[in-house]
This record gives structure tokens, C-alpha cells and sequence, in this order.
């Protein structure tokens, strides 16, 4: 083995530890995410069934929060799809125009930011032409 050889063993030490660090660390926070999640989904699906079983004013009003609650988080996924869309857009745009500048000899490089930059635009149009979301729930004025 080469003696400058030797000198890269730490360092591949180091970035071997970092990276299953990092992989452990996001593993266990996408646990917790998920059990969070869960518990949620269980004590709606909870609060749902007691209501069906006590028919009357008061389950209609919470019901009517539900949903309510739905319909402000269908916005807001959708708000954060159009805000994930438009920074794809701009990080595309900034490359196409950063590797044009940088590549005088190479003259097709800057193509290479249109793929990011197209990413951007067809998450937009579809959030801008996808239909919206319906909140779950019965309909406002009931059946008939």
C-alpha cells in the first residue's frame, strides 16, 4: 500500500461514521413522524365513530369543524405544491443561467437547468389546472 494512501483512511473513517449517522438520524425522525401520524389518524377515526353514535346539534358542529380543518389543509398542500413548483422553476432558471455564463467553449451546457426548470412548471400548471380538493364529509345542506 502506497504510504500517501495511509492518510485517507481517517478521513474514509470519518464519512463512513457521518453518513450512517445522518441515515440513522432521518430514519428515526421519519419513525416518529409516521407513529404521530397514526395516533392522529386513530383518535379521528375515534372522535368519527362517536359521533355516528350520538346522532344530534352538537356532532353536526363538530363535524362541521372537521371538516372545516379538512378544507384548510387540502389549502394549504396545495399553497405548498405552487410554492414547490415556483422554487424548482427559479433553481432551474439560476442553473440554465449560471452554466451559461460559466461555459463559454461548451455552448449547449446550459440546457442542463431546463430539466429542473420544466419539473417546475409542470408541478405549477397542474396545480394550477388540477381540480380542487373536496373536503370529506357529508354535504352542506344534506341529502335531497
Amino acid at each position: 500500500m502506497p504510504a500517501n494512501m495511509t492518510l485517507f483512511w481517517p478521513l474514509f473513517l470519518f464519512l463512513t461514521a457521518t453518513v450512517v449517522a445522518v441515515f440513522t438520524f432521518v430514519s428515526v425522525a421519519h419513525w416518529v413522524g409516521a407513529q404521530s401520524r397514526e395516533r392522529q389518524a386513530r383518535d379521528r377515526y375515534a372522535l368519527l365513530k362517536a359521533l355516528a353514535e350520538m346522532p344530534g346539534e352538537n356532532a353536526r358542529r363538530i363535524l362541521d369543524v372537521i371538516v372545516e380543518q379538512d378544507l384548510r389543509k387540502a389549502i394549504k398542500d396545495r399553497s405548498e405544491q405552487l410554492m414547490g413548483g415556483l422554487i424548482t422553476l427559479a433553481v432551474g432558471a439560476s442553473l440554465s443561467i449560471m452554466l451559461a455564463t460559466l461555459s463559454h467553449n461548451e455552448p449547449g451546457v446550459w440546457t442542463v437547468g431546463l430539466i429542473p426548470a420544466s419539473v417546475g412548471a409542470s408541478l405549477i400548471v397542474f396545480n394550477l389546472f388540477a381540480k380542487p380538493d373536496r373536503a370529506p364529509g357529508p354535504p352542506p345542506d344534506g341529502p335531497g
